[in-house]
């Protein structure tokens, strides 16, 4: 298990989690611009404003000196939860959860107690911008719904071709896209130009 050592937001995008294992200290770059989003170990440095903003004085008071205990994934979805555990000032087992969600525009870092209440998000969404979803402190969490397969169901190329149907070439794209979760177009688009040879 790591222990959070560090936390800082070198900008309105990115947060980055100092972490020491094994006597080595590593970076976690967690970014969630809409058209560069990704969350990946480190080794660049990063500029630390002198005056940390607010959600990153947050994310010091509740995660340094926990550890990070585990990191889980669903399929091919882009949300990544962080399982974080430690003590309090009483010595009392502390839970938390950083949910990372990597979904372009609609990408976000939000903080959830043990009971999935959120603590606070790097982007607060009303449920106005997103039909029954709000992101907001003091509500649950609740996980992005959507009505996408999962790829990795598929047993080989007929089962892609079925779900897919009479999906023109010029199409593609889009039909993968809208048919699996996990994909972004320009993932998509890059893989179809390499297999055509562009």
């Amino acid at each position: 298990l790591s222990r959070i050592d560090k936390v800082f937001q070198p900008n309105k995008n990115e947060i980055i989690l100092g972490l020491y294992i094994n006597g080595a200290n590593y970076a976690l770059d967690i970014c969630i611009d809409s058209s560069n989003y990704r969350i990946n170990l480190t080794t660049h440095s990063k500029s630390n404003p002198q005056v940390a903003p607010n959600f990153c004085m947050l994310l010091r008071k509740h995660l340094i000196g926990l550890r990070l205990k585990n990191v889980v994934t669903f399929g091919l979805e882009r949300l990544v939860i962080l399982d974080i555990e430690g003590f309090d000032e009483f010595e009392d087992v502390v839970s938390k959860k950083l949910i990372v969600e990597l979904m372009g525009k609609h990408s976000n870092i939000i903080l959830v107690d043990e009971t999935n209440i959120i603590v606070d998000s790097l982007r607060h969404i009303k449920s106005d911008d997103e039909p029954n979803r709000s992101i907001l402190p003091h509500i649950k969490y609740q996980f992005p719904t959507t009505t996408k397969q999962d790829f990795l169901d598929l047993n080989n190329f007929e089962d892609f071709k079925n779900k897919l149907g009479d999906t023109s070439k010029d199409n593609l794209v889009t039909s993968i896209c809208e048919t699996f979760n996990g994909f972004s177009n320009i993932f998509v688009e890059n893989l179809v130009n390499g297999l055509n040879g562009n």
